[in-house]
């Protein structure tokens, strides 16, 4: 093997790999502007959404449900498309899933003691970006995903602090970001 060949092999497999992330850059994107929308919409119409006791539950379980149907639809039809799948993919895949049985874990608790699930999700929500961050050696995602953790631990530790200000700077720093950085650097190169 020349070393033109082995230039060729390792080029081919950096693009393979940015080829890959380009679903999760999607997804945090997407995630990303939808929260952010829904968190906007929350503190500027607060007595709208919060009506009752259990409207700001079905108002952060309806819309994210769409969404996720949404995604998985779009997630589903990509990987038909692409044709296979490697380890990495579905390591990532593997630990969205369980991040979706801890949301509706949260989601149900929250609808039995009539509170907002938005801290407890953003507290999985990080978990789950460390992990990605970790896995793909993404450092924004990682760094993003801590920012959110913190950012949570700040709001359990002083509740004068507007959730749904933290939930926008949190989801922004977390996921927007670092889903645009990751997008960026797949297109570029």
């Amino acid at each position: 093997m020349t070393k033109e060949d082995q230039i060729n092999i390792i080029n081919s497999t950096i693009n393979k790999a940015r080829e890959n992330s380009r679903l999760l850059s999607i997804n945090l994107i997407f995630w990303g502007v939808m929260i952010n929308l829904m968190s906007a919409f929350h503190y500027f119409f607060e007595p709208i959404v919060e009506h009752s006791k259990y409207s700001v539950i079905l108002y952060w379980t309806i819309i994210p449900i769409l969404g996720m149907i949404y995604m998985i639809r779009l997630n589903i039809k990509k990987g038909i498309k692409k044709g296979y799948e490697t380890v990495l993919d579905r390591t990532i895949k593997i630990i969205w899933a369980v991040f979706g049985l801890g949301w509706i874990i949260v989601l149900i608790s929250s609808l039995l003691i009539g509170k907002s699930p938005v801290l407890q999700i953003l507290f999985l929500l990080g978990l789950v970006l460390v992990m990605n961050g970790l896995i793909i050696k993404f450092k924004p995602l990682t760094i993003g995903g801590i920012i959110l953790i913190i950012f949570v631990f700040l709001n359990d530790t002083n509740p004068s602090i507007n959730y749904m200000v933290v939930n926008m700077i949190g989801v922004t720093l977390g996921m927007l970001i670092p889903g645009l950085f990751l997008y960026r650097m797949k297109n570029s190169g």
